[in-house]
């Protein structure tokens, strides 16, 4: 477990690399990849504690931090930057770059969506139970996803800046966009959570 744990951390390490030896303009994806590694080494510390308590604060913690993770969906508007015909070479190692890193770390996000949920839903197994915590969860991290792609608030203003942060969140529920965005997003992303979690029973299940 522990060596898989190192081989993901290196791989990203890796990708890292790669973004910085091609020159790539979206060197912005280092950052964000650092921030979605965040609620996945939280799943993992969450797992190794053994009290209730220190269990559900760092469930907060990752509950805060996990939209960062799907935020990288929205990275593919950068794709306007070198165009949308994919017909250079430059296009072709920009697009891997960046499909790359936003695959990285939706993947990191999702599973440590599956490590969190058994630890704090009793019988997830059910498939109601899942639709409604997941339900609940894409419509919440797609808020979050919107506030930070459009209005520029990260996980951290909630604690050092709250009432700011509080007053630009309210600002934006009147606006029609932001329920269209939230609709779609919702649903892409309960989607992306109800597959992946069959998935994982599927391979669980597998001798």
């Amino acid at each position: 477990m522990r060596k898989n744990i190192i081989t993901i951390h290196l791989i990203i390490l890796v990708f890292f690399g790669l973004i910085l030896l091609c020159q790539s303009r979206f060197t912005f994806l280092i950052w964000n990849l650092i921030l979605a590694i965040i609620p996945f080494d939280l799943s993992l510390l969450c797992h190794r504690q053994s009290h209730l308590k220190q269990r559900y604060l760092f469930g907060i913690v990752w509950l805060l931090f996990f939209p960062n993770a799907l935020y990288m969906m929205t990275d593919f508007s950068h794709l306007a930057s070198i165009g949308v015909g994919l017909s250079t070479p430059t296009q072709f190692i920009e697009y891997a770059i960046l499909t790359g890193g936003v695959f990285l770390g939706v993947g990191l996000g999702i599973f440590s969506l599956l490590m969190m949920y058994p630890l704090f839903i009793p019988k997830s197994q059910l498939l109601s139970r899942q639709i409604a915590t997941f339900s609940l969860l894409s419509i919440c991290s797609s808020i979050a996803i919107y506030l930070g792609r459009f209005l520029r608030i990260n996980s951290w203003d909630v604690l050092v800046n709250l009432h700011q942060t509080t007053v630009q969140i309210l600002s934006v529920f009147d606006q029609y966009e932001f329920w269209i965005f939230i609709g779609a997003f919702s649903i892409l992303q309960l989607m992306l959570m109800l597959a992946s979690y069959q998935l994982q029973k599927i391979l669980m299940q597998q001798p």
